[in-house]
């Protein structure tokens, strides 16, 4: 019996000890997925550094702050050939004009995540990867819901499918939206959906996968006094898991349980 406490407590001790709790998607996937967490940018670029030069490849950052400590950040790689990178910019225009200049060196973004300083002021965090063929891109900064799904009926209509929804909440204001956009000529369609409520949320989830129309981005943000949530579903017929408000080791659990009876690897982590 005590060799059995002792051993769930190197376990408890060898997991990050993080308060912040989080949502995750699984998806079908035969490569090798590892999510690490690291508290400082340039201890988190050094770490992904590391993780590259083992041939892995960044596929998804997230970032938090808890009370005075170091930003934290969470990436999840992918073994993969390619090339990958993550970059900051301080600003909109700053962001746009890093992203014009990986997409001459042949980079197609994949992520994107962003942080508020201040009431004026957002860092924001690019993750590109470099393929045989890049993909055509677009990525807007939104003030509104009404303007992201007006954007994204427009951007349908010209074959870019939304990717990802970054929100950005803003001290003692309504939030904005940095959303992803791929083109692609292939008759597969992405859907934008905004919930005012999780019970909501989860009906309109299950519909979707019931209709074989997968989960492959999930957020939720603040308006006012209340949570709402932002997801974009792609029609397609596999298998998947979607959890949320679970804390780090959990959502470090369900990985490798899921990979172990299921074959189901993490693709997208978002910060609750």
């Amino acid at each position: 019996m005590l060799k059995t406490f002792f051993a769930a407590l190197l376990v408890a001790l060898a997991l990050p000890t993080l308060a912040q709790n989080f949502s995750a998607i699984y998806q079908p996937s035969d490569s090798e997925v590892r999510t690490v967490t690291k508290a400082g940018w340039e201890a988190f670029l050094a770490e992904t550094n590391s993780l590259t030069a083992d041939g892995f490849r960044l596929t998804d950052v997230e970032t938090f702050k808890e009370g005075g400590d170091d930003r934290n950040f969470v990436g999840t790689y992918t073994k993969s050939p390619l090339e990958g990178v993550v970059e900051m910019a301080e600003g909109w225009a700053a962001f746009i004009k890093l992203k014009r200049k990986k997409v001459k060196e042949g980079f197609t973004m994949i992520d994107v995540a962003a942080v508020t300083l201040n009431e004026s002021d957002v860092n924001f965090y690019g993750v590109w990867a470099k393929e045989d063929s890049p993909t055509i891109h677009k990525v807007w900064l939104l003030d509104s819901r009404q303007i992201v799904e007006k954007k994204t009926e427009d951007m349908a209509k010209a074959r870019f499918k939304i990717k990802r929804v970054h929100v950005i909440d803003v001290p003692n204001g309504e939030p904005s939206f940095v959303v992803l956009y791929h083109f692609s000529p292939i008759d597969r369609f992405n859907f934008l959906c905004f919930s005012d409520s999780m019970e909501d949320f989860q009906k309109e989830y299950e519909e979707r996968k019931s209709s074989k129309v997968e989960l492959i981005d999930f957020d939720r943000f603040r308006t006012g006094n209340s949570t709402r949530y932002v997801a974009v579903f792609q029609d397609g017929a596999y298998e998947s898991v979607f959890v949320t408000d679970q804390p780090f080791d959990a959502i470090q659990a369900k990985s490798d349980s899921l990979a172990e009876y299921l074959g189901l690897k993490l693709v997208n982590l978002s910060v609750d």
